[in-house]
């Protein structure tokens, strides 16, 4: 079986990349490094950063002593939508993975969190015949050096729930058969934002809970920072959560709907827009 960790890296956040993401990623242990590839997809409007993440992930595998069949990594361009949520970089890279091994697996990371030690090897050991993805828990460090921890369970998973809010599946402790990812159409380069609660919907609505693992052991850690990002750029928010609930609200109850405006109000300060 093939396994591929796909990266996608904007905003001049090479140092992240690098010293967090990547570096998680080639620590990983208990797995055959050899069965793993890592397709990094720079989305950066800065051309050069291109040619400078090349180079720093030649140093960082010389530094680790790597060969080059431990963690196969290759850096392409985002080649679908640019500059926008990530979605258009994801997808690129999931679906170049899913091109060259069909029947293979995709772990998704963001550049700025990374992997504790056995992640990878908590996910595939957590495979059965009929898996179709894996979940771990995360746990989130915030800028003022306190901690949350996300309890995830496989009875949260539901789309309601993600409907509501998110009961704990983001970018980072994704784990996907590629086959399921392609066959829901990947992520939905049209949303600003509110994009892994979006997939997740689909995601569930296409497939059973029985060929889905939940581990609740913490085996990621997401890194709640203040810096740009998707969900700290509040007018895009809002952006986002109107075309999120444009898509979505027909499908859920009001009741459902009025526990996720209350969520989106306390979060991100979310009012309807005016009519």
């Amino acid at each position: 079986m093939n396994f591929s960790v796909i990266i996608a890296t904007s905003q001049k956040r090479t140092n992240w990349l690098i010293n967090r993401s990547l570096f998680s990623v080639y620590n990983q242990v208990g797995i055959n490094k050899s069965e793993w590839s890592v397709i990094v997809v720079d989305d950066n409007k800065d051309r050069l950063e291109f040619v400078r993440i090349k180079k720093r992930i030649d140093s960082l595998r010389n530094k680790l002593n790597l060969n080059s069949t431990d963690f196969p990594t290759t850096v392409i361009k985002n080649r679908r939508t640019k500059f926008m949520s990530g979605t258009g970089a994801w997808n690129t890279g999931i679906f170049k993975a899913y091109n060259i091994y069909h029947k293979s697996f995709v772990s998704i990371l963001d550049d700025d969190d990374e992997y504790l030690p056995k992640h990878l090897l908590d996910c595939v050991s957590a495979i059965e015949s009929n898996t179709i993805a894996v979940f771990q828990r995360l746990v989130w460090y915030n800028n003022d050096k306190s901690t949350m921890n996300i309890d995830l369970t496989k009875e949260s998973l539901t789309a309601e729930n993600f409907f509501i809010g998110n009961p704990g599946v983001q970018g980072s402790n994704m784990f996907f058969k590629s086959q399921s990812f392609v066959d829901i159409g990947g992520f939905d380069e049209t949303l600003p934002n509110t994009t892994d609660r979006d997939l997740m919907i689909r995601f569930l609505w296409k497939n059973e809970l029985s060929k889905i693992e939940v581990i609740e052991k913490i085996g990621v850690i997401h890194y709640n920072h203040k810096r740009e990002k998707v969900n700290n750029n509040i007018p895009k928010k809002q952006q986002g959560l109107n075309l999120f609930y444009k898509k979505y609200k027909q499908y859920f109850s009001e009741e459902a709907y009025l526990k996720s405006l209350k969520r989106a109000k306390k979060c991100f300060n979310y009012g309807l827009p005016n009519k």
